[in-house]
């Protein structure tokens, strides 16, 4: 057999032990070494930004928000530098729901933010989900979104 394939990308394979559930992988994505190989990654980005919006709901709610009354709000002032978003509802089989969904991906890039779509197949997307599948990072403070505004 050759190996030839293996041999040249012995630098991206990472071995873990584990049963194979979402938890073993929950723990690979937590460990450095494997965040330093995707650093780069489109999934890598994911990682980091998804930790950034929880660390700013703990500790600087007026830097993140989440649900979608505040997100396009925060879209509206041209606020959001990074929008996360589930594929579930960006390719959503309801034809008015995906427009609504669509718009807002593309009025965050057209204004110059980023916009992630998490796979439902991932991970990941179980923890936005905690956040109403979808969620932003502000580019400035935001106070007076509210919960109860809407």
């Amino acid at each position: 057999m050759k190996m030839r394939n293996v041999e040249e990308n012995i630098g991206r394979i990472v071995v873990t032990a584990g049963g194979g559930c979402n938890g073993d992988l929950k723990d690979l994505l937590g460990e450095s070494t494997a965040m330093n190989l995707m650093k780069d990654s489109t999934v890598g980005l994911q990682i980091r930004a998804l930790r950034k919006v929880w660390d700013m709901v703990s500790s600087d709610s007026d830097r993140a928000c989440y649900g979608l009354k505040i997100v396009e709000s925060a879209q509206e002032m041209g606020a959001i530098e990074t929008l996360l978003i589930s594929d579930e509802l960006y390719q959503s089989d309801e034809v008015a729901t995906r427009k609504r969904y669509g718009c807002l991906v593309k009025a965050v890039k057209d204004s110059g933010g980023d916009a992630l779509v998490y796979s439902s197949m991932h991970v990941l997307a179980e923890q936005l989900q905690q956040l109403t599948s979808i969620a932003t990072i502000l580019r400035f403070p935001l106070p007076v979104l509210d919960d109860d505004a809407y």
